[in-house]
């Protein structure tokens, strides 16, 4: 922890049963972070940042007939790009369900 301390003198830490766990004030921080503990080959699991996440979203209160396409496009012109849209279907029936997966990836 030293070592972190020293060359992150601005990274608030707090102990978490048998872990400690840093926080970042920024991304920036956070990058350089993960570099020093790979480059020092220490253990540790990191969360992605939400900025880096995919957006996913469940739309609802179309029909179940719509095409996919027509809410591609539509997305498209929201200003998401790469977007993959599905039609959910139901675990007992098996049928078309009247909501629809979006996923895109991090808009950067």
């Amino acid at each position: 922890m030293k070592t972190i301390n020293t060359a992150f003198p601005k990274l608030r830490s707090k102990l978490s049963g048998e872990f400690i766990k840093l926080y970042s004030d920024n991304s920036e921080q956070y990058r350089k972070l993960l570099h020093f503990v790979e480059e020092n080959k220490f253990q540790f699991h990191s969360i992605t940042p939400k900025q880096d996440r995919p957006i996913k979203v469940v739309i609802k209160g179309l029909p179940r007939d719509s095409n996919i396409e027509d809410i591609q496009e539509d997305l498209l012109e929201q200003g998401f790009h790469d977007c993959k849209v599905t039609q959910l279907i139901g675990r007992i029936t098996k049928q078309k369900l009247p909501r629809f997966y979006g996923y895109t990836p991090p808009q950067h």
